[in-house]
């Protein structure tokens, strides 16, 4: 019995040598754990990061000085384990934020080619925490919209594809994102892009009643009702306006966005191009052959015209 131990001590001895233990590291409001490695990656953007949550919080007019916890997977493996029980799209996700714990679950950073991308998404993380801390009940577009479009996540290719996705068919109305992920994988883009778009549209056209919102939700109040008392309209009406300002607002980018149909159009294009080129070629041709008929007859003319300045001059 005690040969076996030893024996699987043995055995078990390289993996303790390469396992780190966890530690803990405060910078002000941020606490990351993680194995000292992968600590070190993250020390480089902590001054960066803390810059990126003062200036997300100064746009929108609120300020929140709870301190947020960082939890660094040491490999896929427990990243995986902490994925367990959650929606399917956080299997797929670099990162995760979860209220219950009040954690920003990270993938490992080892495989992560850019140090500015990994900031983002712990932006994005962060501004989850930050939304949670106001009001427990708002809805999941809004929610992932704020993350989105304030991460900086919300550029010309997300808004191209919306306009591909809307024209397919693969999006949903925001009364429809309130409380859970589309199933289908194919709508998740859209969905992270519609909700980015919402954001977009409050902050961008309302602001005045955006910084409101943030007002009533400070003082406790349900979210539907500090929406309410801040753009005077209930959620649903505000989902069945912005379906006909998307309607509107990507008429011109839906029809150039479907890259089938560019392809579809693009061969009449073409036919008109060719047939628009052949007419004027036509027309050259004749006028070129009214030219060269007018060069033959000209010596002709000039021969009458001189015999009959010879006669009149006689």
């Amino acid at each position: 019995m005690i040969t076996k131990s030893i024996i699987i001590l043995i055995l078990a001895f390289p993996f303790l040598i390469c396992a780190q233990p966890n530690i803990q590291k405060q910078y002000e409001n941020i606490i990351l754990i993680g194995n000292t490695s992968d600590i070190q990656v993250l020390e480089h953007l902590i001054s960066q990061f803390d810059e990126a949550i003062f200036g997300f919080q100064k746009s929108v007019g609120s300020y929140l000085s709870e301190p947020i916890t960082i939890r660094i997977a040491a490999d896929e493996t427990e990243y995986q384990s902490w994925t367990k029980g959650t929606s399917r799209i956080i299997e797929f996700s670099q990162a995760f934020y979860s209220r219950k714990t009040d954690t920003i679950y990270l993938r490992n950073p080892s495989k992560m080619q850019s140090l500015n991308r990994l900031q983002r998404i712990m932006l994005h993380e962060y501004i989850h925490h930050f939304v949670s801390r106001f009001v427990a009940d708002v809805p999941l577009w809004f929610n992932e919209g704020m993350a989105v479009y304030f991460s900086g996540d919300m550029g010309f290719d997300r808004e191209f594809n919306f306009a591909r996705n809307h024209i397919l068919g693969n999006t949903r109305p925001l009364n429809m994102m309130k409380y859970s992920y589309p199933r289908n994988q194919i709508e998740w883009e859209s969905f992270y892009a519609k909700s980015g778009l919402a954001v977009k549209y409050l902050y961008t056209k309302k602001r005045v009643e955006f910084y409101r919102l943030w007002d009533y939700m400070s003082r406790q109040q349900t979210f539907e009702s500090a929406f309410m008392k801040a753009f005077l309209m209930t959620t649903s009406e505000f989902s069945k306006f912005f379906e006909e300002y998307t309607k509107t607002r990507f008429r011109t980018e839906i029809l150039l966005a479907s890259t089938g149909m560019i392809w579809s159009v693009l061969p009449l294009v073409l036919i008109i191009g060719f047939i628009r080129k052949k007419i004027r070629n036509k027309k050259r041709i004749k006028e070129w052959e009214i030219e060269e008929d007018n060069s033959k007859f000209s010596p002709q003319l000039e021969m009458k015209d001189k015999v009959k300045e010879k006669n009149e001059g006689i």
